[in-house]
């Protein structure tokens, strides 16, 4: 494991969202009753375990695909 990922608590990323991106975030933050860093934390989360890839710009393979693959 690296060195600046913390076993217990994780790693921590700084993102510098585009103004349109964190319009984005911010609304949806508000819908959904969750500070933004929380927002974009299950956001992420999500996409992670529903697309295990983004091989090239507007195809995704989904973690069903992938498990396809493997069989």
């Amino acid at each position: 494991m690296p060195a600046h990922i913390n076993k217990e608590k994780g790693m921590q990323v700084l993102l510098r969202l585009s103004p349109e991106m964190t319009a984005m975030l911010s609304q949806a933050a508000d819908r959904s009753g969750r500070s933004n860093t929380k927002e974009a934390l299950v956001r992420l989360e999500d996409h992670l375990k529903s697309f295990t890839d983004l091989a090239t710009p507007g195809r995704r393979f989904t973690a069903e695909d992938s498990e396809k693959a493997i069989k």
